[in-house]
């Protein structure tokens, strides 16, 4: 008999829930006050955290795996596992912005965080030069989303996905 077990790990940074999953159809869950958002690679999927109910779906992504909901639940920063990010308003569930990283940078198996005053996105990313890995935090402005700076930091520092 199989083992349909789902083996998850969930990482409480900020103020909200991030659930990492695997064995069903789904592989990222942010659970906040009024929702509960699905990224499965594909698509983005936002249900409504006490009734079940689902408000929206988005298909047509590729590797769109990690993200996280302002504290005013108002945004929704979905980052893909490559080049860009996007941004959702939750509001009218309409996709309000695609942002490319840096040119060079990508981010892999990383997750994004708005600052504690909502006034910055933090987004890991890393480059592979010279033999090896190097990690930086990229800050972008909330208001357009344009970068604004980019720390190097250490793997330790890295907000990374847990290990299974």
């Amino acid at each position: 008999m199989q083992n349909n077990a789902m083996s998850k790990k969930i990482i409480k940074q900020g103020k909200w829930q991030r659930i990492f999953g695997f064995g069903k159809s789904y592989f990222f869950t942010i659970v906040t006050d009024h929702y509960q958002i699905v990224l499965s690679g594909g698509s983005v999927a936002v249900s409504d955290s006490r009734t079940g109910e689902r408000l929206f779906k988005k298909s047509g992504f590729n590797y769109l795996y990690t993200g996280d909901v302002s504290r005013d639940e108002h945004v929704l920063a979905a980052l893909e596992n490559g080049k860009h990010f996007y941004i959702f308003s939750l509001q009218n569930f309409e996709l309000q912005k695609r942002v490319t990283l840096p040119r060079g940078y990508e981010s892999i198996d990383g997750y994004p965080s708005f600052s504690v005053d909502g006034g910055e996105l933090i987004v890991p990313v890393s480059i592979y030069r010279a033999g090896e890995y190097r990690y930086f935090l990229c800050r972008y402005d909330t208001a357009a989303y344009n970068l604004f700076s980019m720390e190097q930091i250490g793997y330790d520092k890295f907000p990374a996905w847990p290990v299974f």
